[in-house]
């Protein structure tokens, strides 16, 4: 029988590879350009949705341009631009 590791290897620490954290700021900006709101717009639409903790312009805009955030918060972004479809097809060519 073999023994499970007791530690997390280093490779799953839930640090996303810089490359990911390139991907999810393009895609998240590209989004907000099709849609046409700025940072600020964005953070005013966050904060009108019921329930959900307020995000001030700065806040956002350190966030999305760090593109350290979580996929709720992507899609918190997303609702509040109405946005319904995200085409990740130039991604995964990119990989590939």
């Amino acid at each position: 029988m073999t023994a499970l590791p007791t530690r997390t290897p280093p490779s799953f620490n839930g640090q996303e590879p810089e490359l990911f954290a390139v991907e999810a700021t393009r895609i998240l900006r590209a989004e907000m350009a099709r849609k046409g709101f700025s940072y600020k717009s964005l953070a005013e639409a966050m904060s009108r949705q019921a329930g959900e903790p307020k995000e001030s312009t700065q806040a956002l805009t350190n966030k999305v341009n760090r593109g350290r955030f979580s996929f709720a918060f992507f899609l918190r972004a997303c609702r509040a631009m109405g946005v319904v479809r995200v085409d990740l097809s130039d991604l995964l060519e990119a990989k590939n």
